[in-house]
């Protein structure tokens, strides 16, 4: 798992002397780079690695950057997103096309130039966070969840969406945020150390305080018996995690904020 102080980078491109100039160079300035050599292999890294940016190439295998573009639209992830173009193809009608879908910038390989890269890079990542610390906060979601690299993905997911994620790995760290912060949803695995999450949820809806912030329960377990017991308990609603990406929570979570 990459070191939560870096950003991450995906880099889409199918030239491999390409692709190792600049995770070299990406990587000496202090980035966490993970690249795929086609468009599908590099939609399943963004899903996966949740990056703080995608360098892309457009004439790709399997899948073209539009092509990626597209469903990175459709899924609503642009233009949160922030995605550079790398391409050989300079044509007005292309570059029209892809700043239409929300990409941050264009870039010629013809005039290739490594600094700029880095240069185009960091100015993207650097006025993502200045925007970002401008903006006020939605709301307060509570990860109580032990798996870091769940908690990794989620609190970079909900923090470029104004949400601020608190995280507590048990039930008696979750107890003390509750009591000193104020909580708008709470994402609840169910497998804990110590107290078990449905029993936590249950100690919720008996407190008057609590008992009214949506909890919606994040599992591996996902038998039928499980899924009604974390129902009965109280959770708005159970999902379970082979079957739900970051973004699909992100999305659960903001139509209970807007509620």
């Amino acid at each position: 798992m990459a070191a939560r102080n870096k950003k991450t980078i995906v880099l889409i491109e199918d030239e491999e002397v390409m692709v190792n100039l600049l995770v070299a160079k990406l990587t000496q300035v202090g980035y966490v780079v993970r690249s795929a050599l086609d468009g599908a292999s590099g939609l399943e890294l963004i899903y996966e690695a949740q990056p703080d940016l995608v360098l892309l190439d457009m004439m790709l295998p399997r899948l073209n950057g539009f092509g990626v573009l597209d469903e990175l639209n459709e899924k609503k992830i642009l233009p949160a997103l922030p995605v550079i173009i790398i391409s050989n193809s300079g044509q007005p009608i292309e570059i029209d096309r892809a700043r239409k879908l929300g990409i941050r910038d264009y870039l010629i390989k013809v005039n290739f130039d490594i600094n700029e890269v880095v240069t185009k890079v960091t100015a993207v990542l650097g006025e993502d966070d200045r925007k970002k610390a401008e903006e006020p906060t939605l709301a307060q979601v509570l990860i109580v969840e032990d798996d870091n690299f769940l908690v990794d993905l989620l609190q970079r997911k909900f923090s470029r969406s104004r949400v601020k994620p608190l995280v507590a790995m048990d039930a008696e760290h979750a107890r003390l945020i509750l009591n000193r912060e104020k909580v708008d949803v709470v994402l609840l695995d169910v497998v804990l150390p110590g107290t078990d999450g449905v029993t936590l949820l249950k100690e919720f809806k008996a407190n008057d305080k609590l008992k009214s912030i949506p909890v919606l329960i994040i599992s591996n377990l996902g038998q039928t018996e499980e899924v009604r017991k974390g129902l009965a308990a109280g959770a708005v609603e159970y999902l379970i995690k082979a079957n739900v990406t970051p973004a699909e929570i992100l999305e659960k979570v903001m139509k209970l904020i807007k509620k």
